[in-house]
């Protein structure tokens, strides 16, 4: 005759469960104040965050630059369009060699090379602002 053990049904039971229970109050201004401090933490649980607010735990926050996302999305535009002018350039030195005169070419190739002076300079004095950017605002220990 075999011997069979009847569990209950449900939950495993926790190894160290949360049974005390605090209640507190706060004014409105702590209250923003809180809820301020539970946001820049990144954390999900108020609970959790609490306990760690009071337990001394360390509490990460996470703060976000906007101007330094904005300062990205616009120099990764610029770089877009200067893959396309890359990309334009070639279909234009290659039109020119296929229905132009060789005297027309030359002087289209010159302009061509005359704006990419000039765009290499914008592209430098960009690079130059990035860095001093960077420096800046987004290393603060440098």
């Amino acid at each position: 005759m075999q011997t069979t053990i009847k569990t209950k049904g449900g939950r495993k039971l926790k190894s160290n469960p949360k049974k005390y229970r605090h209640v507190f109050r706060l004014t409105e201004s702590e209250n923003e104040r809180l809820l301020a401090l539970f946001a820049s933490s990144g954390m999900t649980n108020k609970a959790s965050f609490l306990v760690s607010m009071l337990l001394d735990r360390e509490v990460k926050t996470v703060k976000v630059d906007v101007a330094a996302l904005q300062y990205h999305a616009t120099l990764t535009k610029l770089f877009n369009q200067f893959r396309a002018i890359g990309v334009n350039y070639n279909q234009m030195v290659k039109l020119c060699n296929q229905y132009f005169s060789e005297n027309r070419v030359k002087r289209s190739i010159l302009k061509l090379e005359e704006y990419t002076k000039d765009l290499s300079k914008l592209c430098y004095y960009i690079i130059k602002l990035t860095k001093e950017f960077e420096q800046r605002y987004l290393n603060a220990n440098p």
